[in-house]
């Protein structure tokens, strides 16, 4: 899909560019997600410690991963060394569309540039997902509570893999940025690049991790990041605004009637003083559930 939002670069304006250079700014296409791009690609010299990440990406055709599907897989595999928070190689890239067997509608179509005729009698080649993440590196998404209800419910198979995420993974504003929308963080890196196709927003998410040490340690350190879900049993209806305004949410479909929040295992002290002063031994009745890795974003 062409990107409409960048305009071309303005050749006839050189001259005011070249008297006035401090009024402009200068935004590149990211190099590997040209057409002609191939793989691997060699971003800096290997450090000795590396590790492999496996960048995932999906489209469907809705929000809701209980009743809406994929139709475009991406994937990348990075090279990186945890002690110089540096993507050292781009090591490959999968690209699979699926046909969800109903029509895809014109807002996703709009969004993605995705048609029915671009899916139309494929499925994803398993074989080759399989060949793609075998071993045990870490999946990372730019938004994995949305991704990895996805891909679990498609390919249960992977459902133990580790996961991290290059949003809630890193303190963006802490680094100097007031938003941690993608797009918006690779143009205050002076790249751009054709949004929403699974296999573009990957290799984004490389040349940001590329572009920024200090977030690419972040998101590696959060992987191992112990945290704990906190389910509120037996809270009396009293208190429930309360618990709303401490980031406790409702959603019983999906996870009971109870009111649930997840936090750090820093937190986990200061959390159970604040259920024993909100109601009767809240503390104690209250649910405490370690979350790692391989359980995180479910």
């Amino acid at each position: 899909m062409a990107d409409t939002k960048t305009p071309l670069f303005p050749l006839g304006r050189i001259a005011d560019i070249q008297s006035d250079p401090s009024r402009f700014r200068l935004l590149e296409q990211i190099p590997f997600t040209l057409a002609d791009a191939t793989f691997p690609v060699t971003l800096a010299p290997a450090i000795g410690d590396e590790v492999d990440l496996l960048i995932l990406d999906l489209e469907t055709t809705g929000l809701t991963a209980e009743v809406d599907k994929i139709i475009e897989l991406g994937l990348v595999k990075v090279r990186v060394s945890p002690s110089a928070g540096q993507v050292t190689e781009i090591v490959s890239v999968l690209s699979q569309y699926e046909d969800p067997g109903v029509p895809i509608s014109e807002l996703i179509t709009e969004i993605t540039g995705i048609t029915d005729d671009m899916v139309a009698g494929h499925r994803f080649d398993e074989i080759e997902l399989a060949q793609a993440v075998a071993g045990d590196a870490i999946l990372v998404a730019h938004n994995s509570r949305f991704d990895r209800g996805f891909f679990d419910r498609r390919f249960p198979q992977y459902s133990g893999r580790r996961w991290a995420c290059s949003i809630q993974g890193v303190n963006w504003r802490a680094l100097g940025f007031e938003s941690s929308k993608l797009e918006f963080l690779l143009l205050k890196n002076g790249y751009f690049y054709s949004g929403h196709r699974a296999e573009t927003d990957c290799l984004a998410v490389a040349w940001l991790m590329h572009r920024q040490p200090g977030a690419l340690k972040q998101l590696i350190a959060s992987e191992a990041r112990l945290e704990y879900v906190v389910e509120a049993v037996g809270a009396p209806f009293d208190v429930k605004d309360s618990l709303k305004a401490r980031g406790y949410r409702w959603n019983p479909e999906k996870h009971g009637k109870v009111w649930r929040t997840v936090i750090d295992e820093s937190q986990l002290m200061e959390e159970k003083a604040f259920l024993a002063a909100l109601y009767h031994r809240g503390d104690s009745r209250s649910e405490i559930i370690p979350i790692k890795s391989r359980t995180r974003f479910i």
